[in-house]
């Protein structure tokens, strides 16, 4: 229950950066929320992190880095 109150400020603070810099644009961000999660979840909770991972968070980076330069 104290969740509820955290996610909608989030989802205030989110929609409000969509608005400000373009959905087209931040929205490719949110591909790389998975990634910073396991990063977060390997520093703060000592999660071991394959390179299997490490691998595709790179190829995964890489593939939205380009999408936004040839757009």
């Amino acid at each position: 229950m104290a969740a509820l109150p955290v996610m909608m400020v989030r989802f205030i603070f989110w929609y409000r950066g969509l608005v400000l810099g373009g959905i087209a644009r931040v929205g490719q961000l949110q591909l790389l929320q998975p990634f910073f999660g396991f990063l977060q979840a390997g520093i703060f909770l000592h999660e071991p992190i394959a390179w299997t991972m490490v691998g595709s968070a790179v190829s995964v980076v890489l593939c939205v880095a380009g999408a936004k330069r040839f757009a």
